[in-house]
């Protein structure tokens, strides 16, 4: 029985946790993340700071200890796209970790100094042996939604950001022929770039598509 969790964290041992404290008003949107060394994943960040200040986030990135090397990689009109290695040591192995216990990133936000952190577990009992792992390296953990269900519903299968994203593209006329709206209108509206809106309407129709029409056994004629 799957189980889906969504809670903050905070410390100065996970990945970009100087950072984050370092630069209250920044926010971070996890586009990526793979491993071909589990000890240093790889992630891709869109990072958005009060008043487009690039320099004043490299500064920061750069005397961050929980990140070897970056590069700015995309650049958007309200903050940047950075392809981010982090430290092999010193920093809390929470990839390698969740991976292991089966776990599923569905999407990490950070801003005011802790990630929001939506994820899917195979079970409890897996979550439990996270959350366990999480407070033994002295992680802050603050719980929002715990859920389980044989046969999840729309909410579990899209994180809220995603189902927001939908919600709003939809009752602004963004699915209709033609649109009513476009993506700079709903990224306004939920004040992030058009590229992450982008992402999330993708994962979102992804995960609907997924469930009801490949897995949901409709017969076509």
């Amino acid at each position: 029985m799957a189980l889906f969790a969504e809670f903050d964290a905070a410390s100065q041992e996970l990945v970009l946790g100087p950072t984050l404290e370092a630069l209250p008003s920044l926010e971070v949107e996890l586009e990526r993340q793979y491993a071909v060394d589990p000890s240093r994943p790889i992630a891709f960040c869109w990072m958005r700071c009060a008043g487009g200040d690039r320099n004043r986030v490299e500064r920061t990135l750069a005397d961050d200890d929980t990140v070897a090397e970056f590069q700015r990689i995309a650049d958007a009109h309200d903050g940047a796209l950075y392809r981010i290695r982090r430290s092999g040591s010193g920093v809390v192995g929470a990839y390698r970790r969740w991976v292991a216990l089966g776990g599923e990133l569905l999407e990490c936000r950070g801003s005011s100094g802790r990630w929001r952190i939506e994820m899917r577990f195979p079970d409890r009992g897996a979550f439990t042996r996270y959350h366990a792992f999480l407070e033994g390296e002295g992680v802050e953990i603050a719980l929002h939604r715990l859920s389980e269900d044989d046969a999840p519903s729309d909410d579990d299968l899209l994180t809220d950001s995603q189902y927001e994203a939908l919600e709003i593209a939809f009752e602004s006329g963004f699915f209709e022929v033609p649109r009513e709206a476009d993506l700079s209108a709903i990224a306004n509206e939920l004040e992030i770039s058009n590229q992450a809106v982008s992402e999330r309407l993708r994962r979102a129709q992804s995960s609907l598509v997924a469930e009801h029409v490949v897995s949901g056994g409709r017969q076509t004629r």
